[in-house]
């Protein structure tokens, strides 16, 4: 990705937007409340329009580099999403980046405000696990001409580089797994589907696999209005004492809160329910030792995102691979 040769300044701002430096100045730093929306907006369509970065950035990305990578997470309650940050730290730093966490909490409207942060700061690049699916969302909010990898989310025609897994194959082979196997009452758990591609891919992956000799129960869970007997009690309906059941979690994170509770009240009987999902850690099994997880590699996936920002940052113009994809596969 090329750089720009010739950065545009406040006064560049000014001008376009028809205004003082002053009047600019404080627009940057909040100081709006005197100042008309009109002047405001004029103000962000000058800023867009000339990709203008702030003077505290820009100076030090005129020397060089400030040799900072925001990596910007989707939950740091989720292992998943830490680990992610793990991997791509440890080889940001082993080749002179530093690696700054920032964490949406799973909120698009923080998620919103990191990335205006991010385009006012200057990191010299972005690793992205998003919270949205949307390519052209995320181009209107990361205005920054910089390097960005994406990681964890498969975007349609992005013109980012994506780090992602094989989620719809991964879930499509587990659950022929256990129709294989007899299982015919398949209990889906997890976040909102529509709002993330990795859930939508597993989802699909599942229904892909399903014929009319088994039944389908779906739990989505409001992250943000989450009630975990509430939860339970939904499973605990789902769970059909005349079938073989599956309880299939489409993130780690909700198998490790109601595990615990379901055994001690004794509805997972192992010769009538099998416990699946994606998980990055062993941490299932050792609460439940007859689930059997996919297992994914978050890790290795922050790994390969960094490899690919490095290798925009050292060379910008030289082609690179769409799509990288690290499998995840059900355990034996």
């Amino acid at each position: 990705m090329a750089k720009n040769s010739g950065r545009a300044t406040i006064r560049d701002v000014a001008r376009v937007a028809e205004v003082s430096t002053a009047t600019v100045s404080r627009y940057l730093n909040g100081k709006t409340a005197k100042m008309t929306d009109a002047t405001a907006q004029r103000i962000q369509i000058a800023i867009e329009k000339l990709k203008y970065v702030p003077n505290f950035a820009a100076r030090e990305m005129n020397h060089n580099a400030s040799k900072m990578i925001a990596v910007v997470i989707a939950n740091i309650e989720d292992y998943f999403s830490i680990e992610i940050f793990r991997g791509a730290s440890a080889t940001l730093e082993a080749n002179g980046y530093i690696a700054v966490l920032l964490d949406a909490n799973s909120q698009e409207a923080r998620e919103r405000q990191l990335l205006a942060s991010v385009n006012k700061r200057s990191f010299d690049g972005l690793v992205f696990q998003p919270l949205t699916n949307e390519a052209s969302q995320i181009a209107k909010q990361a205005t920054r001409d910089f390097p960005i990898v994406i990681v964890d989310r498969k975007l349609n025609r992005s013109p980012w580089p994506q780090v992602v897994t094989n989620n719809f194959t991964a879930a499509k082979n587990a659950t022929t797994h256990f129709i294989d196997k007899g299982f015919d009452n398949f209990i889906v758990i997890s976040s909102t589907i529509s709002q993330a591609s990795t859930r939508r891919d597993r989802y699909a992956g599942i229904k892909d696999s399903l014929t009319n000799s088994q039944t389908l129960t779906t739990i989505e869970i409001d992250e943000q209005n989450y009630n975990l007997a509430t939860v339970i009690d939904q499973v605990e309906a789902a769970i059909d004492p005349s079938k073989r059941n599956v309880l299939f979690s489409l993130k780690e994170r909700w198998l490790l809160d109601l595990l615990p509770v379901l055994m001690r009240h004794d509805r997972l009987d192992p010769n009538k329910t099998a416990v699946t999902g994606f998980a990055d850690t062993e941490l299932i099994n050792s609460i439940c030792p007859f689930a059997q997880m996919v297992s994914q590699k978050p890790y290795l996936m922050g790994q390969q995102a960094a490899i690919v920002l490095l290798e925009m940052l050292k060379k910008p113009d030289a082609p690179l691979d769409d799509e990288i994809i690290v499998d995840a596969v059900l355990k034996d």
